[in-house]
């Protein structure tokens, strides 16, 4: 019966990109589908011959160009990905450039981490503005915004709150920025702003209008006036100082039968002297349902209170549908952040799978009116225990003096103490879902970390030079000497909340971005910040392949096939590395 379950989900649940008649399969966004599941359902590429990759081809746009961070797409045998200067098409079975396209209306904000293909054209982002090019010939689509430009956030700014910002206002100004590409269906984009680190009054979900850039509705995650929705619930959770942070990193996902939207929100700011914002701070670090038509607030989970740690709820969120022993299909939404631990919830509801408890943590502090939550939730598994984190939530040293040091989980940084935390977590590297296994691939990375508070108050003003982090600490130590950092991939069965594996890979340091990639060969790939590029038994975690690529890998793997030929696909740096079998 497991097997015509299985079958089922994969027949109900995986909106098919392959066509079998020209053998191709696309990867058309940066987490593959509205799902975020970056399951690939090719397995010519398998468990028996995945040791047999060579290198196909291989793409350096050049030093001005920084692609480090982005996950390409493929669409019809043409590969896109641009950085924050330009946009290329290349060949997707041989790496040569087809054409290119500059990007350079406004500032330039951070790095990129990949485009979306709808309906014949590529969407990029660049700083705070997406732009829109006919896939076919990279020619601008001059109907999208000003002439293929839309300054998307400062026309949210304005749509949302037209007495403060102007259509003019310059959002990099204020800390904005897009860090993730726009999710798309059915005609409507849907497109999230950051960057707490900026100080930004809120993480902005924007609905647009694909053709013509117009917004529809826009949800402040942290919620500023009680025109804002959700406002009634999060009023009481800021005290008395300014409201900021909650940056949404990753791309939203999509239920169309449900009518939902979900993003996740992260930390609150400053990051490290929460001072100012005595409360739980709603909705930051938390996953949040929104109504895809309206915009307003279904439900939300926060899973971090009052964050003191920086640990951003970054990863996902995944959609995932799972088939119980009885046979029932149970819809999941999971998700993780920077404190090693994961989360899942019935997507209809925001109920927990399996129980989360509220559990007392330290509250000793020395930082001048620091108010420390009480409380935090703590997934459990079925059985009713905590479930295993996907990275160190302790860290033991051998030195001794390193080990008087070391605080549990939760242990608020000080003033005067250099207390050390486990840091790392997951980051805005992707999860994976793989129906075949019923299983979720996350990435996690394992750091130690020290910091002295500096207190800040209420004195930040938003602006890309007004980060929280670096004005709310005054020595930080990452302690790799003493904890050398490594990198996990760990699978969790959705059905009772249990770690099914977790392989631990060598890194360069704890803050590594990287996600991975299921397929259907039972192949979970994954790269690491020494340029090794691995594939995992999805079953068991063994690993069945190493491939050197040039550099350091922080970029997301996706999969593709062309002509009846499967490849994978990882940019290490700079350059864009495809292996196939021979």
């Amino acid at each position: 019966m497991r097997t015509i379950r299985t079958l089922l989900l994969l027949l109900v649940t995986s909106p098919t990109l392959l066509d079998a008649q020209s053998g191709s399969y696309d990867w058309p966004s940066q987490n593959l589908n509205i799902h975020n599941s970056r399951y690939a359902e090719l397995d010519q590429i398998n468990k028996s011959n995945v040791d047999q990759l060579l290198e196909a081809w291989t793409f350096s746009p050049g030093p001005q160009d920084d692609i480090t961070q982005a996950t390409p797409l493929v669409v019809s045998g043409v590969m896109f990905l641009h950085s924050r200067n330009t946009m290329f098409a290349l060949d997707a079975t041989s790496g040569v450039e087809l054409w290119r396209r500059p990007l350079d209306a406004g500032s330039a904000g951070g790095p990129v981490r990949g485009s979306t293909y709808a309906e014949g054209r590529v969407y990029a982002y660049r700083g705070a503005d997406l732009y829109a090019f006919d896939a076919g010939n990279g020619e601008v689509i001059r109907s999208f915004g000003d002439t293929g430009v839309l300054k998307v956030v400062a026309e949210a700014l304005n749509f949302k709150y037209p007495d403060v910002y102007s259509v003019n206002t310059d959002p990099i100004s204020l800390g904005y920025r897009l860090t993730t590409p726009p999710t798309i269906h059915d005609g409507k984009m849907y497109v999230a702003a950051a960057l707490s680190e900026g100080h930004i009054p809120g993480g902005l979900v924007i609905r647009i209008d694909v053709e013509t850039g117009t917004v529809e509705w826009v949800f402040n995650t942290i919620p500023q006036t009680p025109s804002d929705s959700g406002w009634e619930i999060a009023q009481s959770t800021w005290g008395t100082g300014q409201r900021a942070g909650g940056g949404v990193w990753t791309p939203p996902a999509i239920d169309t039968e449900l009518g939902l939207v979900y993003v996740n929100a992260g930390n609150p700011s400053p990051d490290y002297d929460g001072s100012a914002r005595a409360g739980a701070n709603l909705f930051s670090n938390a996953t949040i349902a929104l109504d895809m038509n309206t915009g307003e607030l279904a439900w939300y989970y926060q899973a971090v209170h009052h964050d003191l740690w920086d640990w951003d709820h970054v990863t996902g969120p995944l959609l995932f549908n799972i088939s119980n022993e009885e046979g029932d299909i149970i819809k999941g939404v999971a998700a993780g952040g920077k404190n090693c631990l994961f989360y899942m919830w019935h997507r209809d509801s925001g109920q927990p799978l399996f129980p989360m408890v509220e559990t007392a943590v330290p509250t000793e502090t020395d930082v001048p009116g620091e108010i420390v939550y009480p409380t935090q939730p703590i997934p459990h598994t079925a059985r009713g225990i905590p479930m295993d984190p996907l990275c160190a939530t302790f860290i033991p040293f051998d030195d001794p003096a390193l080990a008087a040091r070391s605080k549990q989980m939760y242990t608020p940084y000080s003033l005067t103490e250099p207390y050390i935390v486990s840091h790392g977590g997951s980051s805005f590297g992707s999860a994976s879902f793989s129906p075949r296994t019923q299983l979720i691939y996350i990435t996690g990375k394992n750091g130690a970390i020290s910091l002295n508070v500096q207190p800040v108050g209420d004195s930040l003003t938003p602006g890309p030079d007004s980060r929280g982090h670096t004005e709310s600490f005054s020595e930080l130590d990452r302690i790799s000497d003493g904890y050398p950092p490594s990198l996990t991939v760990s699978a969790y069965s959705p059905i009772d909340g249990e770690q099914a594996w977790q392989t631990e890979l060598p890194a360069q340091s704890g803050i590594g971005a990287s996600g991975n990639l299921v397929t259907a060969g039972d192949l979970v790939f994954q790269g690491i910040e020494d340029g090794g590029f691995y594939a995992l038994d999805a079953g068991n975690g063994e690993t069945l392949f190493r491939h050197q690529t040039p550099r350091i890998i922080r970029a997301s793997p996706m999969s593709y096939a062309v002509d009846g030929k499967q490849y994978v696909s990882v940019v290490s740096t700079n350059t864009v590395v495809s292996l196939a079998l021979p």
